[in-house]
């Protein structure tokens, strides 16, 4: 039981990021947790809170200033992204599972407008938003390689639906509203996506460490006419080591790869070159303590090691989250 509940926290770690020229729209963290540990049907729910702010300016992947003589939006600011989401697993069998991650996002944005005179902006716009984001149901097979180590294959297939807000406005200083052309900035996308992966566990029951890897694809199905988001391809290894019977350590490095969105909405940089897409790879310790049988509480701090964005975009200096899991 302690490593089923250890590798709960191992999966929870899978955290990504999801570039955008005016912030980030966040990807769900894995709570499914049933895919990395020995198979037990039942049911599993999963509540938690991330918060990341991305207030550091990049191209490629070096840090920035602003340009302000653009006489448009001049992308110095900030996004700010509080997202709470509920995540519910059902085991069938020692096969088959599946598993659905509800997000509720709360984002605020602002940046100046350009061109400066001096220090002065030409103005400055401001975004927030409370609203769902894009839901996520995922079923997954399992085969077992070696039932004495807990050592098993998976894949897993589902689908990213288009369940999040897409109307929210921006305001600016003199407090005219509109959409704002940045799509990235709303809770949902307007896609609806595929999701395709694969993973492998394994875990030794005289051993306190145990660990796993998972690939995961995400590439949009439908989309708006005027915007595409971009494919996403995850790769996640990690492991845990059993300090005691309730409190465990959790290591992992994530690393992602997204493509840029398309269509006439895609944001771009004053220069018209594509500002969406990059690459990261960060690493993210944390910790797990069981409160009672079958309830655990875990945080987790996710730090970027690498990071490369196309054209120019706010990235994050770091992600918190906060969270309770419990098995009935």
């Amino acid at each position: 039981m302690r490593i089923r509940h250890s590798l709960l926290f191992i999966a929870l770690l899978t955290a990504h990021h999801a570039y955008a020229s005016c912030g980030s729209s966040a990807c769900s963290i894995n709570t499914n947790w049933d895919e990395h540990s020995a198979s037990q049907p039942g049911l599993s729910m999963d509540l938690r809170y991330s918060y990341s702010q991305a207030d550091q300016l990049r191209s490629g992947s070096s840090k920035i200033a602003a340009d302000t003589t653009f006489a448009g939006e001049v992308e110095n600011l900030k996004t700010v992204n509080k997202i709470t989401t509920i995540g519910i697993d059902y085991t069938f069998d020692e096969h088959w599972g599946m598993a659905l991650n509800a997000p509720f996002v709360s984002r605020e944005h602002s940046h100046n407008l350009g061109p400066y005179t001096g220090s002065t902006s030409a103005g400055s716009e401001t975004f927030s938003t409370n609203a769902m984001g894009d839901s996520k149901v995922i079923a997954r097979y399992r085969w077992t390689l070696n039932e004495a180590n807990h050592s098993s294959i998976g894949i897993k297939l589902g689908m990213k639906l288009n369940t999040g807000r897409q109307d929210a406005l921006i305001v600016d200083n003199l407090g005219a509203s509109k959409l704002p052309t940045e799509v990235t900035l709303q809770t949902g996308s307007g896609s609806t996506d595929y999701i395709v992966g694969a993973f492998w566990q394994q875990a030794d029951p005289a051993s306190s460490l145990s660990w796993f890897a998972q690939a995961l694809s995400q590439s949009a199905l439908s989309n708006r006419a005027d915007f595409k988001p971009g494919d996403q391809f995850n790769v996640d290894a990690g492991l845990r080591y059993a300090f005691s019977k309730s409190c465990n350590g959790l290591l992992q490095i994530n690393s992602q790869l997204n493509t840029a969105d398309t269509g006439s909405n895609a944001a771009l940089t004053a220069a018209g070159k594509t500002s969406t897409g990059g690459n990261s790879v960060s690493i993210t310790p944390g910790a797990s303590y069981a409160i009672m049988t079958g309830t655990n509480v875990y945080g987790l701090l996710q730090l970027p090691l690498y990071q490369y964005v196309n054209g120019e975009q706010l990235t994050t200096g770091s992600a918190a989250t906060l969270g309770i899991n419990h098995r009935f």
